[in-house]
């Protein structure tokens, strides 16, 4: 019998296994290796939904837990929702308010975790200087190394007294009280939005009895955003409602120090609401700089945003002194880099391919050799007639 051709359109499917490794070693377990083809499935089925922020993911079951959403969404018009998003809105706003209270209207939270973040961030400089360091002067490698291992080894400690510190693990309160307005907010923010764009699944059986969910595949998703498509006075105010729920949720995620969450917000306003938000790009900015692994690719990306919303709003205070601060920070970086490595290739002339470069060629001389000139020139004593044509 012919072999079945493998269809790739199907997505994952069966493992190759062989049967002879059971029980030595490499097979000892095929239930992890079923779970591992179950999971791979899923996956495949579940690309579009994957790619969806957490922000959009929710909003499909703020559908399903909240009646009143659930039959604006299906009933109710586009001014009835709009009223209830205002409703939701202000309920954000007052819990974002709230926790600004509690903290003072710090973003980067309490001064344990400030300083612990400021601790991590000038290791993490200092592991990438000693990096640099290693790959420019190769005969303190050994030293070097040694005491990268040990940076990290303390950045490794540091990291996870930063951990307890957010996370108060040995407090019996384990959150502060201006967290939990911050999520409040973000729950608030998302049913918002989550009336007038949402995602919704369409097969009828895909929660179980007990209320818990089946995996959501895309096949049976659909987006709904036409309250904010056209330009009715109607459609403009949804949209400028769920850029502002966004931009909130954003700004929410930075006070939680969630940076990843924060960009995603702001992702999401620039390509599905407004490519031209200059909120969102300076937010996005902020975000991409913020975090602790941040890199000096994360820093020029932030530059290519700021550099966007100046050209949309070149008098916004806050994008141009942002952005002068970023190309300050990469001058000097490259300064920094320049003074370490520009003396790397002096050590002796650079030989090229091009001759352009190299120089002029010297010109053929046409030696004759029966000259004595040129036969003492050459100390040469070829004798009578050695060189006679």
């Amino acid at each position: 019998m012919a072999d079945l051709e493998e269809n790739p359109e199907d997505g994952p499917g069966l493992i190759s296994l062989n049967m002879k490794e059971f029980g030595s070693g490499t097979m000892s377990d095929p239930l992890r290796h079923a779970v591992g083809m179950r999971t791979a499935q899923d996956q495949y089925k579940m690309q579009m939904w994957n790619s969806f922020p957490s922000l959009f993911q929710n909003t499909i079951f703020h559908g399903e837990q909240d009646a009143e959403i659930k039959r604006l969404r299906s009933e109710g018009s586009i001014a009835d929702r709009l009223a209830k998003v205002r409703d939701l809105k202000e309920e954000g706003n007052r819990a974002l308010k709230s926790a600004s209270s509690q903290t003072g209207g710090a973003v980067q939270g309490s001064p344990e975790a400030e300083s612990a973040t400021r601790r991590e961030k000038e290791m993490l400089e200092q592991i990438r200087d000693l990096e640099s360091s290693i790959a420019a002067k190769e005969r303190e490698l050994k030293e070097m190394r040694q005491q990268l291992k040990t940076l990290q080894a303390e950045l490794q400690e540091e990291q996870v007294l930063r951990k307890r510190v957010l996370e108060k693990i040995d407090a019996p309160e384990e959150d502060p009280p201006s967290k939990k307005y911050l999520e409040e907010a973000i729950r608030s923010y998302e049913k918002a939005a989550g009336l007038l764009r949402y995602v919704i699944c369409t097969r009828p059986d895909w929660k179980n009895d007990d209320g818990s969910y089946k995996g959501i595949e895309d096949e049976h998703l659909m987006v709904d955003e036409s309250a904010l498509a056209g330009e009715t006075e109607d459609a403009k105010e949804a949209r400028e409602m769920v850029t502002s729920c966004y931009l909130n949720i954003a700004l929410a995620s930075q006070k939680l120090q969630d940076f990843d969450q924060m960009r995603k917000a702001c992702d999401e306003v620039l390509s599905k609401v407004n490519p031209e938000s200059v909120k969102a790009l300076y937010r996005r900015a902020q975000a991409r700089i913020s975090a602790v692994s941040a890199l000096d690719t994360d820093r020029d990306a932030a530059i290519q945003d700021l550099l966007a919303a100046a050209k949309l709003a070149p008098q916004d205070k806050d994008v141009r002194a942002l952005l002068a601060k970023l190309r300050a920070q990469k001058r000097q970086q490259e300064t920094s880099d320049r003074s370490m490595f520009g003396g790397m290739f002096d050590r002796g002339e650079v030989v090229t391919n091009d001759p352009r470069q190299e120089g002029e060629k010297p010109k053929d001389v046409d030696w004759d050799l029966r000259d004595p000139k040129i036969q003492q020139m050459l100390d040469i004593r070829p004798g009578p007639g050695a060189y006679v044509n």
